[in-house]
């Protein structure tokens, strides 16, 4: 009996102890609380400053060009002639970019061209991935990454003329394709290395000469680049492979090309040269431009000399009228195959052209842009203009004058 009732008096005793050590702790502790309950609300709010609402995740800019020109015949060099045009250069951009995580992002472009009735087409849809602050690997449809200004193709508030010089730009009818590539930044002394590797397919219907089409694909696509810079000098060197079929043939094809550019500011100075070489009697080229700028305030005037040449005219012997009359004569074994015209001296090509033109910042995000630009030197050949594609060459130059606002929001 007494140890019972030791430990009932032991247990109200351990009992009225808690009770008043947590009265104690309690009164002690409702400075410290509040305290707590401040700091709490101090996360909270900025943990909801910080992360990322759906809103932060979605971004969309877009870009716009409204061009207008005419040129001095109907050779259709640039896509003119001397019915004047608003389609050829104009385009509408829309560019979405969907947060996944920090590290993931979903890219996709809409691009709706003049020339094309202005239906849109997916030019990006791709998915990105940042593994570490200098390697990053993208999935999807991209951009073809041959030249200086691949991936501000179809922006021209990016660009300082009208249109990328076609001579090296318009060698390679295929713009994007679908694949998967990888980039590696290298930070140097003042300076960055950016490495890209890249490998896919493309599939797809390109404009010839003479008003005619053709389907085009691209398997076994592989290549790489190199762009160093120290955001006043670029330097960029690329290479691409692949084999395309065409028509049921199958031909290997290399691509290399280099570039640079220097932009302080005042001057700018922008130059490509590129190589392209095809199996068969597809013509191999080499293509080159540099263009000179100078700022004045608002305004930029530059100025660009550009050339193009097929390299292997001595493996197409056969004559421009031999060629379209086995074309168009019945009972020839080419009667109505074109593939005839690019076995012959149709198919070679020399081409310069001379540009001035001036750019009129207007604001923060609208270009202005005016440009004469003469197409000439054909030597021989047809130039690469539609409307010499025929028994005789009609023109031996072609002057195009454009004017171009260019916007990007």
């Amino acid at each position: 009996m007494a140890q019972r009732i030791y430990k009932s008096t032991a247990t109200m005793a351990s009992l009225t102890c808690l009770l008043l050590c947590a009265n104690t702790v309690n009164a002690q502790s409702d400075e410290e609380r509040l305290k707590q309950l401040e700091q709490q609300v101090a996360n909270l709010q900025s943990q909801v400053s910080s992360n990322k609402t759906g809103q932060d995740r979605l971004r969309f800019n877009g870009f716009l060009s409204l061009a207008y020109g005419v040129a001095s015949n109907d050779g259709g060099y640039a896509g003119y002639t001397e019915e004047g045009t608003f389609n050829n250069d104009s385009l509408f951009g829309l560019q979405g970019a969907f947060t996944l995580t920090d590290d993931t992002e979903v890219t996709m472009q809409l691009v709706g061209r003049g020339r094309e009735d202005w239906d849109p087409a997916i030019e990006w849809a791709y998915i990105s991935h940042q593994f570490t602050p200098s390697f990053k690997m993208r999935a999807g449809k991209m951009r073809l990454p041959l030249f200086m200004y691949s991936d501000s193709l179809e922006v021209g508030y990016a660009q300082p003329w009208i249109r990328p010089p076609v001579e090296v730009y318009g060698a390679v009818p295929v713009t994007s394709y679908t694949g998967v590539d990888g980039l590696y930044d290298i930070s140097l002394n003042n300076s960055t290395l950016s490495l890209q590797g890249f490998l896919g397919e493309s599939d797809e219907t390109i404009a010839l000469p003479g008003g005619q089409v053709a389907r085009l694909a691209v398997n076994d696509l592989v290549g790489g680049s190199a762009t160093w810079t120290d955001f006043i000098w670029t330097l960029r060197a690329n290479v691409a492979q692949a084999e395309i079929t065409t028509g049921g043939d199958k031909l290997d094809t290399t691509f290399m090309g280099v570039g640079f550019s220097y932009n302080d500011g005042t001057w700018q100075v922008i130059s490509e040269f590129t190589s392209l070489e095809i199996d068969g009697p597809t013509a191999d080229t080499e293509s080159g431009y540099i263009t000179l700028a100078r700022t004045f305030g608002a305004f930029s005037p530059y100025a660009t000399i550009a050339m193009t040449e097929s390299t292997d005219d001595s493996e197409r012997p056969l004559s421009r009228q031999a060629a379209f009359a086995a074309l168009t004569t019945p009972g020839s074994p080419f009667f109505g195959n074109t593939d005839v015209l690019s076995g012959s001296e149709v198919a070679n090509l020399e081409r310069k052209a001379y540009s001035l033109g001036v750019r009129w910042d207007v604001m923060s995000n609208v270009a202005v842009k005016f440009d004469v630009t003469r197409a000439s030197d054909f030597g021989s050949t047809g130039g690469g203009l539609d409307g010499n594609f025929a028994p005789a060459i009609a023109y031996d130059d072609a002057d195009v004058y454009s004017i171009k606002i260019d916007s990007a929001f």
